[in-house]
């Protein structure tokens, strides 16, 4: 990962209350993700939780028993990854990797373990996404259930454009996680 010129627009980092993102902001590092970087792999302690900015795409990456992969959620600049669902330095479940690279914000799960002791309002706004993220993997287990391909597809793409804040789907990857 290089690190960023300048700091990232996520959304879940600025519907935070000023004095919750007071308690946050000295600590957040601004780093440019790379494509297909993988973030933290399942058993590994998660130490850093990465804040997507606009165009920035990670997943959440669901080993199966036959070495086949399903992919569980995509993050945007709406949300988070890493750290945020175990409240701190739990093994990981899942692998958390960079499907489209772009700049991001960095911060220690440690830091913000910490920072939701002193504030309840931060408590609640990352427990709040990480039901809003929980609802999500749960509506894909839905779709994958009950949807064809085609309807799986049009999902999946829709709910892409939304990460990524475009229509233009063109520098998006080709090939799966």
């Amino acid at each position: 990962m290089k690190r960023a010129q300048d700091t990232v627009g996520n959304r879940l980092l600025k519907a935070l209350a000023p004095r919750d993102r007071h308690l946050l902001s000295k600590h957040l590092e601004a780093v440019t993700l790379e494509d297909r970087a993988v973030l933290f792999e399942p058993g590994e302690d998660v130490v850093s939780i990465y804040f997507p900015g606009p165009g920035t795409v990670a997943a959440l990456v669901l080993n199966l028993r036959d070495g086949a992969t399903a992919e569980v959620a995509l993050i945007g600049q709406e949300g988070a990854v890493g750290g945020i669902i175990s409240g701190g330095h739990k093994p990981a479940f899942t692998r958390g990797m960079v499907q489209i690279g772009g700049p991001a914000m960095r911060l220690a799960t440690d830091i913000l373990e910490k920072a939701k002791l002193q504030s309840p309002t931060l408590r609640d706004h990352f427990a709040r996404y990480a039901d809003c993220l929980l609802a999500q993997a749960l509506q894909s287990v839905a779709c994958n259930a009950i949807h064809d391909l085609d309807a799986r597809l049009a999902r999946w793409l829709l709910t892409l454009q939304d990460r990524i804040g475009t229509d233009d789907l063109s520098n998006v990857p080709t090939s799966p996680a």
